[in-house]
């Protein structure tokens, strides 16, 4: 892990993106959308938001896809990640079910999932408004 020094001004630009991904993973609630698009874009949305926790904890993230390793460097510094384990669901939309051309239904619950990825965005927003303030 490497410190970083701009910590706060890519939080918040990761966090903006997220909720760009997050726009777009609630457009794809639709039954109709394969559950792989969708839950690549919640994955997106995942990525970054928990990037940017990182962030603004002085951490730059490594590059990768996987919502584990993530939630493991948060654990490392004190984050109690116990509530956002089941994300770690969502690594397989990042890469797996993304090039394959008939993936396995997870049978989620778009809508839960997209509301528990929202709360997600808004606890690291409080949080890095708050040491902003």
């Amino acid at each position: 892990m490497e410190f970083c020094l701009t910590a706060s001004p890519e939080a918040s630009r990761l966090l903006r993106v997220a909720h760009r991904d997050l726009k777009m993973a609630r457009r794809l609630l639709d039954p109709e959308v394969e559950e792989a698009s969708w839950g690549w874009a919640t994955q997106q949305c995942l990525e970054k938001t928990l990037k940017a926790w990182l962030h603004m904890l002085g951490t730059k993230p490594p590059p990768t896809h996987d919502l584990a390793r993530l939630l493991l460097l948060l654990q490392e510094l004190d984050v109690n990640v116990g509530d956002l384990l089941p994300f770690r669901a969502f690594t397989t939309f990042a890469v797996q079910t993304r090039y394959e051309d008939e993936p396995d239904e997870l049978g989620l619950d778009r809508t839960a999932w997209s509301d528990r990825a929202e709360a997600l965005i808004e606890l690291v927003q409080s949080k890095l408004s708050s040491q902003l303030n």
